[in-house]
């Protein structure tokens, strides 16, 4: 009696299991056979089957100048989250001054409040830089970064926590200053996590949607709602634009993936 309520209870879980996968791949997979429609809609039909939707998305030249400004935001942004917050998580990681604890734990509130104000804070942000006429290009990579900074340094600061000091110290000794410090010791020993960081400030900016819209800048996740009209939808286009905007962050991942699972060992570690 007793195997059989295990059976039962086994294929319980299995069912529920089954069905919450199911749930979460039906809209990846609408959208993968979508794509490849003729109908503005999912067709399980061979003679519907085409690539003509990637050809049309490709050759928009709007497609193209969205793909340009996306990647040159998106790179801005790396370049930034690594510029700011490498060198402040190796200050708290090293250094011992006033305030450090409690610098560190702001931090950390800072980045949860911001994030609970949720668009309004967005708003007054843009009408905020309005008014001081820094509503352009070159603003938005220094927002997102400013909301990576906080939870990242912090996140950053126990990864560094776990390389010896005996490496800066022996640099030191070697005659090694500051800057061949960072770039031969810190950087090349803390390469998995600093990738991670990479990724999710690539990611962050890549798929950022209410700043660029409110700023009027056609970045991809913008640009993919041209093809939502008032009447029609063409969702065969709008389901190849996703699946191309998506490609760049799905290869990003899959390339550095042993580097993410380095870097959660050390996170949980230290």
């Amino acid at each position: 009696m007793t195997s059989v309520k295990l059976y039962l209870l086994k294929l319980f879980i299995t069912a529920v299991g089954f069905s919450i996968t199911a749930t979460l791949l039906y809209p990846v997979v609408y959208i993968f056979l979508t794509a490849f429609s003729k109908l503005p809609t999912i067709s399980l039909d061979a003679a519907y089957f085409t690539l003509d939707n990637f050809v049309t998305v490709i050759n928009d030249g709007d497609f193209r100048s969205s793909l340009f400004l996306s990647s040159l935001v998106s790179g801005a942004t790396v370049f930034l989250a690594l510029l700011f917050i490498t060198p402040a998580a190796y200050a708290f990681s090293r250094f011992r001054f006033r305030g450090k604890s409690t610098a560190l734990y702001s931090y950390l509130i800072f980045s949860q409040v911001s994030g609970g104000f949720g668009v309004a804070s967005l708003v007054a942000l843009f009408v905020f830089l309005g008014k001081l006429n820094l509503v352009n290009i070159y603003v938005l990579p220094f927002l997102y970064v400013s909301g990576m900074v906080p939870f990242n340094t912090w996140l950053l600061k126990n990864y560094f926590d776990n390389i010896p000091r005996e490496l800066d110290e022996a640099a030191f000794v070697d005659g090694s200053g500051w800057w061949t410090l960072m770039f031969r010791v810190v950087l090349p020993s803390s390469r998995a996590p600093m990738l991670v960081l990479a990724i999710f400030a690539f990611m962050g900016a890549w798929s950022e949607f209410i700043l660029a819209n409110l700023f009027g800048f056609q970045t991809l996740p913008v640009f993919m709602y041209r093809y939502i009209g008032a009447r029609t939808i063409y969702w065969n286009i709008f389901a190849a634009t996703a699946i191309l905007y998506a490609a760049p962050m799905i290869i990003m991942y899959m390339v550095a993936q042993r580097f993410v699972g380095e870097a959660v060992r050390m996170g949980v570690k230290g």
